[in-house]
């Protein structure tokens, strides 16, 4: 699947191969995106558009044009159903990517800039919009390397940024166990809610920099920890880190980041015990909790917050 970017700004502005247009069915230009794609391309585009497409398309369909003064080299338009006229199949909105994604495969693209499809005027919810981007990018079969989704309002790049996050935390907790599996059974994580309750945070770090001999972690070089918050969306180790990326990958992100951990050191109870708690995380489909203000850590930990579904804490650190 295509790799996938979120960014804030100006379409226009992107160095792809292909920007995406989302159009009208005439393909004559219009207003929001289609507006400012056709002013900073020129002339060119509409020219196009006339002699390639003078019956325009359907909705749902997709073709492709030059991209005129655009540094693209290509403008895919995409004719996306208008919400507000009652165009309220979600199907059709799922083809505007896939057929763009099928389009820039036939003129041999490898990256691609989209917009958030029919959001605009034409209404399509817009929580709605966000997911079916995503989801529709990351089912696509395409030869397209790399995708990014232009938000030019504040509000839709947060809320794609947090679509893209939502698997973070489950490719992080995978990649941990994939660790484990190589010989880095020393590697330990704490999970745990922030204050605010708004943000699952875990910490990562070798058994041999850690002590619980108060009862609680205690670490005892604050820089060999490795910290990731749901607050930073889908960034992690200085990666994106969405549904995308394996658990090797994680793996290796953490190996970078954390070049001191030793290979081949055992810790077998730790590592069995991780294996069980990935069963159980699952199976939940939810993150674990090591502690947070809501409940007796005596329990263990919690594998979904306020799921009731516990595993005892992990063995002590080896002394």
């Amino acid at each position: 699947m295509p790799k996938i970017t979120v960014f804030h700004g100006d379409i226009t502005q992107q160095r792809v191969d292909v920007i995406v247009n989302a159009a009208n069915r005439a393909l004559r230009g219009g207003g929001g995106v289609d507006g400012a794609i056709h002013r900073a391309g020129g002339p060119a585009i509409l020219q196009d558009c006339m002699d390639r497409y003078p019956r325009g398309l359907s909705v749902g369909d997709a073709g492709w044009t030059t991209a005129g003064r655009l540094p693209a080299k290509w403008v895919v338009h995409t004719v996306g159903p208008n919400y507000l006229a009652g165009q309220i199949d979600q199907q059709l909105l799922e083809s505007c990517y896939r057929r763009s994604l099928e389009v820039a495969d036939e003129i041999g693209a490898q990256t691609v800039a989209f917009p958030l499809v029919s959001a605009g005027i034409y209404g399509w919810p817009i929580g709605d919009a966000v997911d079916v981007a995503f989801e529709s990018i990351w089912a696509a079969r395409t030869a397209v390397a790399s995708v990014t989704l232009v938000a030019f309002d504040h509000e839709i790049y947060e809320r794609m940024r947090a679509k893209q996050g939502e698997v973070t935390p489950l490719r992080i907790l995978d990649g941990v166990e994939q660790l484990h599996e190589r010989g880095y059974e020393q590697l330990r994580l704490l999970p745990y809610m922030s204050p605010s309750g708004m943000h699952w945070r875990v910490e990562i770090a070798e058994a041999a920099t850690t002590d619980d001999s108060a009862g609680y972690v205690v670490y005892r070089n604050e820089n060999m920890v490795l910290r990731y918050s749901t607050g930073s969306g889908p960034e992690f180790a200085g990666a994106i880190v969405d549904r995308s990326t394996t658990p090797d990958d994680v793996a290796d992100l953490i190996l970078a980041s954390m070049p001191w951990v030793q290979e081949h050191v055992p810790d077998r109870a730790y590592a069995d015990w991780y294996a069980r708690l990935m069963q159980l995380i699952r199976a939940q489909d939810a993150v674990p909790i090591a502690f947070a203000d809501y409940y007796d850590t005596r329990q263990g930990w919690e594998v979904g917050w306020g799921s009731g579904v516990f595993i005892e804490a992990p063995p002590p650190l080896p002394r």
